[in-house]
Parts: C-alpha cells; structure tokens; sequence
C-alpha cells in the first residue's frame, strides 16, 4: 500500500474532528474497532515487529517516534480490517486456495525449518502470520475484482501519459560484463589469460563465469576505476574480492537510450493502469472512512506529556 494512503488514512482516523472516528476506552487487548470488528494489540503489534524484521534493524525510537510507527501500523489495519468488510459485502472473499496457494510459494523460500525459525525470531505464531497474510492478499483481491473494474485506457490515454512521463521509459547507460571467479587466484590468473588470447575459450572447472548487464551507475565502487579504463574486450586484473578472487572484462558498452512509444505501449500500459488503480483506491478509502464507525484506543492518541496523566 502507498505510503501517501496510511498517512492520509491515519490523519482521517486519528484527527478528532473527522466524521466517523472516535476516541474510546476499549476492551482490554483491543486498540480499535472498525464498524465493530476488533483490532487486536496482539495483530498490531505483530505488524511491527515484521516491519522491523523486514527493515533489518529493531533501532531505539522515540516515543513520538514509536507512537507515529504504531499509528502508520494501525491505519493499515484499519484499511485492510475496511477492504476485508466490502469483499464479504459483495461475496468477494479471498478464496481459501489463493491463501494455501501463497504460503506455500512462501514457505518454498525458507528450505529445511527455516520458515518457522523466522518467525520466532520476531515472536510470531503462525495463525497471526496467516492473519496478515490474508490482509496482504485481501488488498491484493480488492485491487482486482473491484478497483480494477471501469479501467479501460484508451489508445490516446496511453499516449498522453507517455508523452507526460517519456523521460521515466528509457534505458540508462549500461555495461556488459562477464565476471569471472574462483578461489584459487592461479586458477582465475589462468582464466584471464586463457580470455585474453581467446575470447570463446572454455574455462576450466573450479571458475565461474557471469555474464550480465549493470546500469554504469550502479558499477560496485570497488570496481569502478578498473571497468573504467577498459576498453570493449578487455579484461581487467584479478582482484581478491569478500570470498573470491575476481576479474571483470567489458563485452560492450550501452549508451543510454529512450524506448520509443511503440517498444514502452505494455509498460505505458501498465503504469498508466497502476495509477488509475491508486487514484481509485485512494478515493474509495477517503470514502470508507466517512461513512465507517472507527473507534481508536485513547491510549494511542495522547501525547507524550499526556502518557502518565491516567487518560482513558
């Protein structure tokens, strides 16, 4: 979900003058309800601590700054706790296979018990993780069978977005190289030769060759200098790099270029249909909220000077 919709979602739900969100003394273990249905402290505080896992740090905050990642939290769930109530209005469930069908591709990234090792690392049980993944996946199914609904670009559409947005389908200057390594720097010295005299020759088992594609701008800077004064065909020194001894020669070198309307129509296409879905979503959450009754935990509304004043 775009970042802009949870802060306008959470400045809807946590001003006090907006129709259609109040201020309450809630039932133990619950931070809101949405139309009456909980939202319990146990799923928000789940939604952080996988924030967290997925950020890669658990850093100190401030309590202002706690108070506005606990708020971004809740509004999220206040918006899928939303999309969740209108897909079961309209018979739109998730389908119970598309949940099994995605944990499972999930799971398929963690080999051996590593998936549920994961989650007792951020203290996670299973059927919260389930919880949010049907959130994730509820937002997803909402996008599809409703928001999606009405959006037919036309041909001069597509055309007005690109010639808006043409600087953005281009492709920036690139270099193609071929990384070869191996751990034993004679092997990879014997490599770069054996390139260098044939540049079709085979290498030998124990090196690995890589060929890709990198924009110049994202050249490792520990690379830089050497890919530099390469020329295309040319092969720079081995270097030791973390693991491996490496070295880099230079196949070709690609200006920048800017795709023209006809090879950009899918990604215009696409983009221009992306947006036309946020603007929609965007709209329909402002108009869900007006007419919803959301009511948050006073607790998450004070202020910090306010924290030990008993408020309710």
């Amino acid at each position: 979900m775009p970042q802009f919709l949870l802060l306008c979602m959470l400045w809807l739900c946590l001003a006090p003058s907006v129709t259609g969100c109040s201020r309450e003394t809630l039932p133990s273990g619950t931070v809101a309800t949405v139309n009456g249905q909980p939202i319990s402290l146990r799923l928000l505080n789940a939604v952080q601590a996988l924030s967290y896992f997925q950020r890669g740090t658990a850093a100190e905050l401030s309590v202002d700054a706690l108070r506005r990642q606990y708020g971004i939290a809740l509004a999220s769930l206040i918006v899928h706790s939303l999309v969740t109530q209108e897909l079961r209005k309209l018979g739109l469930e998730v389908p119970p296979e598309r949940l099994r069908t995605e944990e499972s591709r999930i799971r398929a990234d963690y080999p051996g018990g590593e998936f549920e090792q994961a989650l007792l690392e951020i203290q996670m049980d299973i059927q919260t993780w389930r919880e949010l993944l049907h959130n994730q996946l509820a937002v997803e199914h909402f996008a599809e069978k409703v928001l999606s609904r009405d959006v037919t670009p036309s041909l001069e559409e597509i055309l007005a977005f690109y010639a808006q947005y043409e600087k953005d389908f281009s492709y920036p200057a690139s270099l193609y190289l071929r990384i070869i390594s191996g751990a034993d720097q004679i092997q990879v010295e014997n490599a770069r030769a054996a390139l260098i005299e044939t540049p079709t020759a085979l290498l030998p088992p124990g090196i690995l060759e890589q060929k890709t594609a990198i924009p110049k701008d994202s050249i490792p800077e520990e690379w830089r200098k050497d890919i530099d004064a390469l020329k295309p065909g040319e092969i720079s020194p081995v270097k030791k790099g973390a693991f491996q001894y490496q070295a880099v020669q230079l196949l070709e070198a690609m200006p920048a270029s800017r795709m023209n309307v006809v090879e950009a129509y899918p990604l215009v296409e696409q983009a221009f249909f992306e947006q036309k879905i946020e603007e929609k979503y965007a709209e329909w959450i402002e108009q869900a909220v007006k007419k919803a009754d959301i009511r948050v935990s006073a607790h998450l509304q004070e202020r910090p000077d306010s924290a030990g004043s008993g408020t309710q």
